[in-house]
């Protein structure tokens, strides 16, 4: 599955209101409830799903609020793998956790989940958009309730860092 398409088919689906895009509202549409709650450390997120139980998504209560957005969205890349997958048994009874090891790039599923969130808060097109107009990645930022690093990472991946 590629994680721009899956994000851009979201948000297409559930989101109507520009930017930013706010995750827990879209994974609220699709019946994924959020919850703010105290986590582990160094544990921002975790997507838990339970047989017989709708998914949810918590989210650390003490990080920031672009941390919580982005752990959410990332989150919300793990259930939709799980749900477009054709594994039965990944759909069923399982607990992922976003943590500081989620960004090393060694788990397939752990890239797919980043990518997706990137996709989802910055979708190509815009960010595209709001280069060639000359927008300074702090104003980038802002404008998708990012943080500076995830701006510039997403500016990077696609080749769009001057």
């Amino acid at each position: 599955m590629n994680p721009e398409l899956a994000a851009k088919q979201l948000i297409e689906l559930t989101w109507e209101h520009g930017f930013p895009v706010d995750p827990v509202t879209i994974a609220r549409t699709i019946g994924v409830d959020v919850l703010e709650t105290s986590l582990p450390n160094q544990v921002s997120g975790a997507l838990i799903k339970e047989i017989g139980e709708d998914a949810k998504i918590v989210i650390h209560h003490l990080d920031s609020n672009n941390r919580k957005r982005f752990s959410c969205s990332h989150e919300l890349g793990h259930y939709v793998s799980r749900v477009e997958s054709n594994n039965e048994d990944k759909e069923y009874e399982y607990i992922d956790f976003r943590d500081h090891t989620s960004s090393n790039g060694d788990k397939k599923d752990e890239v797919f989940a980043n990518q997706f969130a990137a996709c989802l808060l910055m979708p190509k097109e815009k960010v595209q958009e709001l280069s060639q107009s000359k927008k300074s990645h702090m104003a980038m930022a802002l404008f998708f309730g990012v943080s500076n690093e995830a701006m510039k990472y997403r500016l990077q991946n696609l080749n769009l860092l001057c």
